[in-house]
């Protein structure tokens, strides 16, 4: 779909259709960018291309040393996203804690609670737990004031800050990831090296 407003030539083209990004891809002067990877190849064939836009944060998904090489300026959206990346972090670590996927496949076969009730000694609760923070961004942080308000224990670990990356493998019950995906982080966390019974 295209429109046109104010001289400016807009093709939209949703992640599933390639064809049409492709297509606008030899005239395209910005890219907005949401989540499907950006890479060389795409950016080859986009002579007149001067800036990608993330709509978000994270640009691991764009060819930066592509864009370095052709001088094409790539912009995030610091915190725009913030509170519910961090949100989604409490959803997925009480979804895990309260075993919700068992509980829900349970539910849905049995039209009842039925075997839910034989889990009860396997539900967990956040509050007592300690949670390790990977990495402490603005994410991480806004997760920490949720976490300590549900009574949890917070220790984190980064480059700039916190403990070493060994003691909260060794002592967080619930570790949760908040780096980004480089060469540098990619495969550093040894499940081997976590308490055992712990959840990533």
């Amino acid at each position: 779909r295209s429109l046109a407003t104010d001289g400016i030539q807009i093709t939209c083209a949703p992640e599933s259709e390639d064809t049409t990004y492709q297509s606008a891809l030899p005239e395209a002067e910005v890219i907005w960018h949401v989540l499907k990877p950006i890479d060389a190849a795409q950016i080859a064939r986009a002579p007149k291309l001067r800036l990608i836009q993330k709509i978000g944060v994270g640009v691991n998904t764009i060819d930066l040393d592509a864009c370095r090489s052709r001088g094409i300026a790539v912009c995030n959206m610091p915190g725009t996203n913030t509170r519910a990346v961090a949100e989604m972090a409490l959803l997925l670590m009480l979804a895990c804690l309260r075993r919700l996927n068992t509980l829900d496949a349970g539910v849905r076969r049995s039209g009842g609670w039925g075997e839910g009730w034989r889990l009860q000694g396997q539900l967990g609760e956040l509050g007592g737990k300690t949670v390790g923070l990977v990495g402490y961004g603005g994410v991480a942080k806004m997760l920490e004031g949720m976490l300590i308000a549900m009574g949890a224990k917070v220790m984190h670990t980064s480059r700039q800050s916190g403990v070493p990356l060994a003691e909260v493998l060794a002592t967080a019950d619930i570790v949760s990831l908040h780096a980004p995906l480089t060469a540098e982080t990619e495969k550093f966390i040894d499940p081997r090296k976590m308490k055992r019974g712990a959840i990533f």
